[in-house]
């Protein structure tokens, strides 16, 4: 499959791009990842329970509900959204080659795309010390501004 362009990720940053590419008539397809890293389509979003300092929610919104308005959004211009992960690019050669993650190595045709958006964010570093398991997200956490604010 050949796009005009191709984006990596699915959390706010990806959803951005691609409403915005979406309504410039570029036909972008999404790649949001299946658990890509650990990490559900939508990235560490998906895991936030209250959202409070993003524009547009005063009462606050919580991340599956932001995850879920900013997919619709995207849908609603054109985005084609592909619940699969990108294992590998090419960025030697125009166009642009993706490879998902269950090609059979390059016996496998490639997608391939003009340009290519990577919006696959972070997810937080661990210790994994006795107790975080238990105490993450209850006084543990990877904030900082949730961390700033205690």
């Amino acid at each position: 499959m050949h796009s005009k362009v191709i984006i990596i990720g699915s959390g706010p940053a990806g959803h951005t791009a691609a409403i915005y590419a979406a309504r410039a008539n570029l036909s972008p397809v999404m790649f949001e990842g299946m658990m890509a890293g650990g990490v559900a389509p939508g990235g560490q979003l998906t895991t936030t329970t209250e959202v409070e300092n993003f524009p547009g929610f005063p009462q606050g919104i919580t991340g599956s509900e932001l995850t879920d308005k900013l997919r619709e959004q995207s849908e609603r211009f054109g985005t084609e959204i592909i619940t699969e992960t990108v294992s590998r690019v090419d960025l030697s050669a125009r166009p642009i080659r993706v490879w998902r993650e269950d090609a059979d190595g390059d016996s496998d045709a490639p997608d391939t795309c003009d340009a290519l958006i990577v919006a696959t964010g972070a997810t937080a570093k661990r210790l994994n010390i006795a107790g975080e398991d238990q105490y993450w997200q209850r006084g543990m956490s990877a904030c900082a501004v949730c961390d700033g604010a205690a």
